[in-house]
């Protein structure tokens, strides 16, 4: 028997360990650079997936992901296996429930998509060693404090793409695209090269 959508996701949100935060345990976890939240313009969105050339049976993890927007067009448009959104505030987290909901995903589409609630600037290299794309709409602060856990901690050929913000003047972007929607937006990539990155 089939489950409801909203049944499989509450599912996964649990065993995620995604229980509600008391007050005091939010304060100890609220990251140190908090960014705000911007959604990204749907036409961002596709072109940052299509700019990351996201394959079928990829992986792909969103840093800050807001309301899953990017994960979820991952799975839905871009066939990738897995997607994966990571967001510090538990309201996003109930925008990631209620944008599955509305995406009209199947089943196996659903069960591809984790959010969990964190600070993107306590991951560790470990973290992103299977990870084929990463996706990010955060700060210039931000980027430059991840460099380095994306440089050892992806594999070679794996892809960053980044919305609005570069990664300083030591990590060159491969490619840069303008995007016109309700503004211009820029969006960066990078490709992992070896093992350094570099």
């Amino acid at each position: 028997m089939r489950k409801p959508i909203a049944v499989i996701l509450g599912l996964a949100v649990a065993a995620a360990g995604l229980a509600p935060a008391t007050a005091e345990d939010k304060k100890k976890e609220d990251p140190k650079i908090i960014v705000p939240y911007v959604p990204t313009h749907p036409k961002v969105v596709a072109a940052m997936l299509k700019l990351a050339a996201v394959k079928e049976g990829e992986t792909v993890y969103d840093l800050g992901c807001g309301d899953g927007r990017i994960v979820i067009a991952a799975v839905k448009d871009f066939k990738a296996k897995k997607g994966l959104g990571i967001d510090f505030n538990p309201e996003r987290l109930k925008d990631c429930k209620k944008s599955v909901e509305e995406a009209k995903l199947t089943e196996e589409q659903t069960k591809a998509l984790t959010f969990k609630q964190g600070d993107v600037l306590k991951m560790t290299p470990v973290d992103f060693k299977d990870v084929d794309v990463v996706t990010l709409y955060l700060l210039p602060s931000v980027n430059r404090e991840l460099k380095p856990h994306l440089l050892k901690g992806l594999k070679p050929g794996a892809r960053v793409v980044s919305h609005d913000f570069d990664m300083g003047e030591d990590w060159k972007e491969d490619k840069k695209e303008e995007v016109e929607a309700d503004r211009t937006h820029t969006i960066y990539l990078w490709t992992i090269k070896g093992e350094k990155g570099k």
